[in-house]
């Protein structure tokens, strides 16, 4: 056999949302990624390497770079701000995997999709108040995510089904 001797890696998926609203998602998706004989990393499955040096979000943002898919999942909640910028840490994780120029997947919720489409419409009134969302700059992500993102696919979803199903077309 000409592998023989050879040890290939597992590839390693990072799995990027917010964590207390879609924890049942990133669970049926770590699954999934698993059957296929991934390895899925989540930080709450202690899949992180911590220091003593870095924040724990730093951590996070330094282990993207040993992954080699990035699976981000955007819901209607902001989550966590990030120390580093305006956007919380999930953005922040996804802007860490495309400047590691990482294959990345992104899915967002259908319900905030189509709300996003709105607040396109409606940005310039500043009575705009999100009823999806719960904090206006999700959206203020999203657009300028499908403004200048060109090179992965950006998919909405109702279920977790949506999301398996269009991984494993991918995977």
């Amino acid at each position: 056999c000409l592998l023989e001797g050879i040890n290939l890696a597992t590839p390693k998926i990072f799995v990027s949302s917010t964590y207390y609203d879609l924890m049942h998602v990133r669970t049926d998706i770590e699954n999934f990624i698993k059957s296929l004989g991934y390895e899925a990393v989540l930080h709450e499955r202690n899949k992180v390497t911590y220091n003593q040096i870095e924040t724990l979000e730093e951590s996070c943002y330094r282990e993207i770079e040993n992954c080699e898919i990035l699976v981000c999942i955007i819901g209607n909640k902001f989550g966590t701000e990030s120390n580093s910028n305006n956007y919380s840490i999930t953005m922040k994780e996804l802007q860490t995997a495309i400047t590691e120029q990482k294959k990345v997947y992104a899915f967002i919720q259908k319900d905030v999709s189509i709300e996003n489409r709105i607040y396109l419409t409606n940005k310039n009134n500043t009575d705009f108040t999100p009823a999806i969302v719960d904090d206006i700059r999700v959206h203020d992500f999203i657009a300028n995510l499908k403004k200048t993102i060109k090179n992965f696919p950006i998919t909405d979803f109702e279920s977790v089904n949506d999301i398996i199903d269009a991984l494993r077309s991918q995977l």
